[in-house]
């Protein structure tokens, strides 16, 4: 079976997307465990972070940082979680790299608690107030060098 985010990638499968270049593609949880839940998936197929070369890691890690002060600082959320999983017993479910940013509205009562599909009125309501702010990804590819200005 062909890897779901490949085909989300080519734009073969639906997914509410927030962002997409510079060899990333960020989009909505489709199961999130809190309101906002995002992944930035590596656009090229590689199994895990193990597989990811330095520079396809650091273009991702870089869009999370960026999203993650995107919640913080411009949301208001008290906290968010930043992870990747590598392999079945790390909880990877979908075996190609990416990386969950999960902003923390409240008090966290188990990591994956929460959990829910995302329906049409929030992913809307979450690319809504992402939207005017999204432009600091940008702004954080090109202060390293991924991106021309």
């Amino acid at each position: 079976m062909e890897c779901v985010f490949c085909r989300i990638v080519r734009g073969e499968e639906e997914s509410y997307t927030v962002y997409k270049g510079n060899g990333v593609q960020v989009i909505l949880d489709k199961y999130p465990v809190s309101k906002g839940h995002l992944l930035v998936l590596s656009e090229e197929h590689y199994e895990g972070v193990q597989e990811a070369p330095p520079e396809v890691l650091a273009r991702v890690w870089v869009v999370a940082s960026a999203l993650a002060r995107i919640y913080r600082v411009h949301l208001g959320a008290p906290g968010v979680n930043i992870v990747t999983n590598s392999g079945a017993t790390a909880g990877q479910v979908i075996f190609h790299f990416h990386v969950h940013v999960i902003p923390r509205w409240s008090q966290v009562r188990g990591f994956w608690s929460g959990r829910h599909e995302l329906d049409r009125r929030e992913a809307e309501e979450v690319v809504g107030m992402l939207k005017p702010h999204i432009t600091l990804v940008e702004e954080y590819l090109i202060s390293l060098g991924f991106v021309e200005p």
